[in-house]
């Protein structure tokens, strides 16, 4: 259902359809939504067709004073109906009390119609996508391997940067196939998790140790693997910068819908958990 609604996207925006996943990803997209009916049972939403066909999906996170939409879709022999707008009704009632609230959203109008009436505000945003030209590659970047004992190191940066932490959603990343990078220096902290080359999650105290962990993340990418990374506004044009610079391709995609503070800077969301 969720393949099937991300080629109807592709289809409506002139796009070709992307490759399908392979079945290790598709195993770990399983196991990721079986981890939302466990950490957040209340913003896990379903339709069902008459015939008790699954057609529609919702999930949303909790994480102190955010609340984030992780996923919205409805199978495309039943959009135009109203579902997508009753599951963000159900997953938007699960943030009530929070101070921040994000939804990342693809370019589909539909969804943009649908999260700006929400009354979140529009952040313009690009991908980067393609291979890394490894000469560009710096060397000695001050960054090291992370382990679960640097777990601490990721509240720490990340509640001054969106006031929650994403620890345990990173030590999940972890232990199910994840990178984590960390830089640890006094005043100049940061991390960043990575899937096969594409950077996850990172947050770091300033924007010079954001760019080093994004550059080693980009460095871990397998040679010729084919990179995308969503979701950068102009508050990580730093992040643009180090992508032009690898030589990936820049172009426009899907805003992010932000309320109850600014974009954060030295900062990249997960799509699932912000």
């Amino acid at each position: 259902m969720v393949g099937s609604a991300a080629e109807a996207a592709d289809r409506q925006a002139g796009r070709p359809p992307g490759p399908p996943p392979t079945p290790q990803r598709q195993e770990r997209f399983v196991r990721g939504l079986a981890r939302f009916c466990v950490t957040d049972p209340d913003g896990a939403w379903v339709a069902e067709a008459d015939d008790g066909r699954v057609v529609g999906l919702g999930l949303a996170v909790r994480r102190d004073s955010l609340w984030g939409l992780s996923m919205l879709f409805v199978s495309p022999d039943h959009q135009s109906r109203g579902l997508g707008r009753r599951l963000l009704e159900r997953c938007w009632e699960t943030g009530e009390g929070t101070s921040v609230r994000m939804i990342m959203t693809s370019d589909d109008p539909r969804a943009l119609r649908r999260y700006a009436l929400t009354g979140l505000a529009i952040h313009p945003a690009v991908k980067a996508s393609g291979t890394v030209d490894r000469s560009a590659l710096p060397s000695d970047l001050p960054v090291r391997d992370g382990a679960d004992a640097d777990l601490d190191l990721v509240t720490a940066v990340d509640v001054p940067l969106r006031g929650s932490s994403r620890e345990d959603d990173v030590a999940a990343v972890l232990a199910d196939g994840g990178r984590l990078t960390v830089s640890d220096r006094a005043g100049r902290r940061g991390f960043v998790v990575t899937r096969e080359g594409n950077p996850s999650m990172l947050g770091a105290d300033d924007v010079p140790t954001a760019q080093a962990l994004l550059w080693q993340a980009l460095a871990q990418a397998e040679s010729g693997a084919e990179l995308d990374c969503y979701c950068w506004t102009a508050s990580q044009g730093w992040a643009v910068g180090v992508a032009l610079a690898a030589r990936l391709t820049v172009a426009p995609a899907g805003p992010l819908f932000v309320s109850g503070r600014d974009v954060p800077g030295p900062w990249l969301p997960s799509g699932w958990y912000f």
